[in-house]
C-alpha cells in the first residue's frame, strides 16, 4: 500500500487538476449511488509500492524510499469506440508527468491499454498507471 501521505497528495492534485462533468472521478471502495446513469467515470488506485531504507545507522530517524504506482481507471461505454478516453487519459498524464509535489516524485506514465480484453460489463476499461519515487523519515517507534 502507498504512504498516507502519497494516498493524500496524489488524489488531491488529481481531484483539482481533473474536472470533466462528463467523466466523474469515482472513489476506490465506493458503492453506487441510486442515480447509475454514469456514461463513463475514472477511479484512482494504488496498486503497488515497496519500500527501503535510504539511510543507515540512524535509529529512530531513518529515511526510506518508497516506489510505486498508482493508476487510473477510465471506463467510457461499451459499443462507442474509445470517446473521449484517450483525451481525458492525456489530460491525466500532463497532471502527473515528470512532476513534483508534497515530496511526491512523478516519472513518465505508461500508455493506456487498448485491446478486446478491456470490455467488461457495459464499460470499455483504459488503464495506465504513473510510476512515483517519495521519501519519508520514519518516526521513533514508542516503547
Amino acid at each position: 500500500m502507498a504512504h498516507p501521505a502519497v494516498i493524500q497528495a496524489v488524489t488531491e492534485r488529481f481531484k483539482a487538476g481533473f474536472q470533466e462533468a462528463a467523466c466523474p472521478i469515482v472513489p476506490v471502495n465506493s458503492k453506487p449511488g441510486p442515480d447509475r446513469t454514469l456514461k463513463a467515470f475514472v477511479v484512482l488506485q494504488f496498486p503497488f509500492s515497496s519500500s527501503a531504507p535510504a539511510t543507515v545507522g540512524a535509529p529512530g530517524g531513518q529515511w526510506w524510499m518508497e516506489e510505486g504506482a498508482f493508476r487510473f481507471v477510465l471506463s467510457v461505454p461499451k459499443g462507442d469506440g474509445l470517446g473521449s478516453g484517450p483525451e481525458w487519459a492525456e489530460q491525466i498524464a500532463q497532471i502527473f508527468r515528470g512532476e513534483e509535489f508534497g515530496d511526491v516524485v512523478c516519472f513518465a506514465p505508461g500508455s493506456p491499454v487498448v485491446d478486446d480484453g478491456n470490455e467488461t460489463d457495459a464499460f470499455f476499461r483504459l488503464s495506465f498507471a504513473v510510476p512515483y519515487e517519495f521519501q519519508f523519515q520514519q518516526e521513533e517507534a514508542g516503547p
